[in-house]
């Protein structure tokens, strides 16, 4: 897959080292010579300095090509006019930090679905950990959550099958036993890999599911 990255924050600098990694092709486009030069030095990841917001830029790093365009240029009125004009190019998957959480309905009304709140993903996050120390990885979607459970020796689930768990409406239980997806009528066990899906409107129910069967004692 190719994808262009603009800018090299944080946020761009690591995307761009995980999808190399990956073995997609990137290209990254940031104004700054000296961060272009770091990246470019050692790996596999193509840099252009120049303004993503020029039209010559964009042609430059090939983005009528890219399979997805991410905005990460440190500025929420930048990267929204960066992906207009990407969209615009024709470009199908368009993705933009903002930084700012009141500015996403900015961006979702001029079309730009896919939107990343780095500040709100991290508390969210950190919330998790200090709540349900039991969650051992967690992803925040607009109308989902997903939440990924270990399930150790003295959780309530043991033993019982997630037939029997009273599941709530809107939210959805896989359970992994041996790297293969276990059917409703097997009983979890230690070791196992739980993966609850809540809706947004049920995360409340899911919350309460999860403290009731998977906390310990």
């Amino acid at each position: 897959m190719y994808i262009v990255i603009a800018g090299l924050s944080d946020i761009g600098r690591n995307l761009a080292d995980l999808l190399v990694k990956e073995g997609n092709q990137v290209t990254v486009v940031d104004r700054d010579p000296g961060r272009c030069a770091a990246i470019a030095e050692g790996s596999d990841i193509m840099c252009i300095t120049g303004d993503a917001g020029q039209k010559s830029t964009l042609d430059e790093a090939r983005v009528r090509s890219a399979q997805a365009f991410v905005a990460a240029a440190g500025d929420d009125s930048e990267n929204l006019m960066l992906c207009m004009m990407v969209k615009e190019l024709g470009v199908k998957t368009v993705i933009s930090v903002v930084d700012e959480a009141e500015h996403t309905e900015t961006f979702r009304q001029a079309g730009i679905n896919l939107q990343v709140n780095p500040a709100i993903v991290a508390a969210r996050h950190i919330y998790r950990l200090i709540s349900q120390p039991y969650v051992k990885g967690y992803l925040s979607f607009e109308g989902a959550e997903i939440f990924e459970i270990e399930i150790g020796e003295g959780m309530g689930c043991v033993g019982k099958s997630v037939a029997a768990l009273g599941v709530p409406s809107g939210v959805r239980v896989l359970v992994v036993q041996k790297g293969k997806y276990a059917d409703e009528s097997k009983e979890i066990q230690p070791k196992d890999w739980l993966v609850l899906i809540a809706t947004r409107e049920s995360v409340k129910k899911g919350t309460d599911f999860m403290n009731r069967w998977f906390g310990r004692g």
